[in-house]
């Protein structure tokens, strides 16, 4: 099982962590330069907790991965579609 959202869909994302050496222009100095780039990964607010899941009429237990953003939508209540719902226990 991937490390993303079940409900909201968020993942890892890979992006470069810039060193820059000198003093800002606007400081008085001559300006800032990059002396390198590498990548990291910005990690997603991801917690594993226990699901009931009610697809046309019959209801499922899951452990899923749920961003706090989705923990904050849950917690006012069931996410309801047409024929489905996700709620926490």
């Amino acid at each position: 099982m991937s490390r993303e959202c079940y409900l909201t869909g968020k993942k890892n994302l890979v992006v470069n962590s810039v060193t820059r050496r000198g003093k800002a222009r606007a400081a008085g100095g001559v300006g800032r330069k990059v002396t390198g780039v590498t990548k990291r990964v910005q990690r997603a607010n991801l917690l594993k907790k226990a699901i009931r899941e009610t697809l046309n009429g019959k209801s499922t237990l899951k452990t899923v991965w749920l961003s706090a953003a989705a923990l904050r939508t849950l917690s006012r209540g069931p996410h309801r579609s047409p024929h489905h719902s996700i709620e926490l226990l």
